[in-house]
């Protein structure tokens, strides 16, 4: 990796500044609500996929829309991770400023501004998108022309998920040649998600669903090869199917993301990681039915329940507040702090802009949320500045 340009370094002092007063507190003495990240938490996720992957000859591709972290995607490059997946073009474009060269936005990149900025970020990193249609295609390749770079596509199949992706291995020829075609571009391969499969919870029925989504998917790949456009990549993927995806025969590479931090939704799929991202929030009522938090929908968006003994039932999450049931022989009392886990972490990270980052206890750094939300338009500006 290269090192992080002047973009994360100056994020990572900001927050730094904004909150150096916390650094070497205990986490129970913070101020709430307060994104926490467990670093011993978060490196045994990593080092647990980096191990499962080592011998297998598909890549791994780390996701980075769960946490929006360029010092966690720096450590999952240093756990095996080969580049990282992306959202958005925003995103991209600051994990390529972290020093991750292989970026890939996993999404179709649509719209003047996103289309130029991706351009732009092609003359200084290894870009790779997804695309579904030949317009796309064209949008892409002026963009591509006009920038003097070039980026990489990979035609988007729907796998079962019935969200994006071309609909029958004859589309994704259609669109396959259109970039192989195009001036500007390079025609990759395939990308894919089956993330239907992660909605079942049953391991044996999920697995059976990710192996025949891989065999239409591999499918698609088998006929643009006969047709004269083998794929260099075939990627897919989530946390709820990386196992039997990343061995799944023809499979190159696979993209996962909230092995990392983990949340509720996943960990429901697979246990075998832990929660490495907590929201720690403060208890400003205590009735004899119920405790009151004062971190709601609008910090953590759905509750998967709070570190506490005995366990706690959630009640109801508002904006501002999150109520769990509680009777006589829950301890805790007004003042107290909780953690909070989150159901699915991605909806609390776009509330936060920054990890205090815990390690034995106490706060040895505070890493920035970057980018922040969904759109983050000054960042074509810097590009265009040449930043």
């Amino acid at each position: 990796m290269l090192d992080p340009k002047p973009l994360i370094t100056a994020a990572h002092d900001r927050v730094l500044e904004l909150y150096r007063p916390d650094l070497g507190r205990l986490r129970e003495e913070l101020a709430t609500p307060t994104l926490l990240l467990d670093l011993a938490v978060l490196r045994a996720n990593l080092a647990f996929m980096g191990d499962n992957m080592r011998d297998v000859p598909t890549a791994l591709r780390a996701h980075v829309k769960v946490h929006k972290s360029p010092h966690i995607a720096r450590l999952q490059m240093e756990y095996g991770a080969t580049g990282v997946g992306c959202a958005t073009v925003w995103e991209a474009i600051v994990m390529a400023r972290a020093g991750i060269d292989d970026v890939f936005v996993i999404n179709e990149v649509v719209g003047a501004e996103r289309v130029r900025a991706l351009a732009l970020l092609a003359r200084e990193a290894s870009v790779k998108t997804a695309v579904d249609d030949v317009a796309q295609v064209d949008a892409l390749s002026r963009a591509a022309v006009a920038a003097g770079s070039t980026i990489g596509i990979l035609v988007d199949v729907d796998e079962g998920m019935h969200r994006c992706g071309v609909a029958s291995p004859d589309e994704a020829l259609i669109v396959a040649r259109r970039a192989a075609d195009a001036p500007g571009l390079q025609f990759l391969g395939l990308t894919g998600y089956e993330g239907h499969c992660s909605l079942e919870f049953d391991a044996t029925k999920r697995t059976a669903m990710a192996r025949e989504a891989m065999a239409y998917f591999t499918g698609v790949a088998e006929h643009l090869a006969a047709n004269g456009l083998p794929s260099e990549i075939v990627t897919a993927a989530g946390t709820g199917t990386w196992e039997v995806t990343s061995r799944y025969p023809g499979i190159t590479e696979i993209q996962p993301g909230s092995y990392a931090t983990m949340d509720g939704h996943h960990r429901g799929l697979d246990a075998r990681f832990g929660w490495a991202v907590t929201v720690l929030a403060t208890v400003i009522s205590r009735r004899s039915d119920r405790v009151v938090l004062d971190a709601g929908s609008k910090t953590v968006g759905a509750s998967h329940g709070v570190l506490a003994a005995p366990p706690l039932a959630t009640y109801r999450f508002d904006e501002e507040h999150s109520t769990f049931l509680a009777d006589s022989s829950c301890a805790l009392r007004v003042g107290d702090t909780v953690e909070i886990r989150c159901n699915y972490t991605p909806f609390a990270i776009s509330y936060f802009e920054a990890y205090h980052v815990i390690e034995g206890g106490r706060v040895v750094d505070i890493w920035p949320v970057l980018p922040r939300g969904p759109e983050s338009r000054w960042l074509l500006d810097m590009l265009e500045r040449g930043e």
